[in-house]
């Protein structure tokens, strides 16, 4: 017997379809239809992943909620061209609220894209292989694993932000590389929720601690984070 071809096109919700076109063709997809009859909808592409949306009120899915996984190769390919796009259509990378796109996950494995009404596409490494669970090394890879965790998992930067809140206050006595990897995680967060003034205090805490030559370069991107992201967001540092 011949087997049958099957194409999936993922259906998503949206409370507005201008809205919802303005925003996926600002991140490059192309606009195959945009409809009014015989119900507003319209579909959109991006390669091989087609998706359609409306407001599909009329099957009593007015409050659904859309989500699917995007196993793509080249996933930094993708992560940076939707940047680079968010960047020339808006101004910058929307990093917190809706839309927005997070960042890459620290273990490069995977990102999230949300539309304007918070459907979300979990863009992952096709030949992503989830890591086995480790013991923490000490006190600060204990917190900064949860902090992560939070951010890349949930894509929840408050809670992540509170969590690393906690931290630093059970660490405020020290003065250490740690303490330095936790103010780092926390200025990278309060850039992406837009807490500039907030995120130039950490950075500012982190220039006051006295950090060996080689801690400094051992953690150099972690350090560097929050710069790196207004950099790659299009944002402006705080004055």
């Amino acid at each position: 017997m011949e087997q049958s071809s099957i194409r999936v096109q993922p259906m998503i919700p949206s409370e507005n379809v201008d809205e919802s076109v303005i925003f996926y063709k600002a991140l490059g997809f192309e606009i195959v239809r945009d409809e009014t009859f015989p119900y507003r909808f319209a579909e959109v592409r991006d390669g091989d992943l087609w998706l359609m949306t409306s407001s599909y009120a009329q099957f009593g899915g007015r409050k659904a909620f859309g989500a699917l996984i995007v196993n793509v190769t080249d996933l930094g390919e993708f992560h940076d061209r939707f940047a680079m796009n968010l960047r020339n259509n808006l101004g910058t990378v929307p990093l917190s609220g809706l839309p927005r796109l997070t960042r890459r996950s620290r273990d490069g494995s995977q990102f999230r894209l949300f539309d304007p009404f918070g459907n979300m596409l979990v863009y992952m490494d096709k030949n992503y292989i989830p890591p086995l669970y480790l013991e923490a090394k000490d006190r600060t890879e204990e917190y900064l694993n949860q902090a992560w965790f939070l951010r890349d998992i949930y894509a929840n930067d408050p809670a992540a932000a509170n969590s690393l809140d906690r931290a630093l206050e059970d660490t405020k006595t020290e003065s250490g590389i740690g303490r330095a990897r936790l103010l780092a995680a926390r200025a990278e967060i309060a850039v992406a929720m837009g807490e500039l003034d907030l995120a130039a205090r950490f950075e500012e805490m982190i220039a006051h601690l006295h950090l060996q030559d080689s801690e400094i370069r051992r953690f150099e991107m972690e350090l560097g984070a929050s710069q790196y992201l207004r950099t790659w967001a299009g944002i402006q540092s705080a004055d």
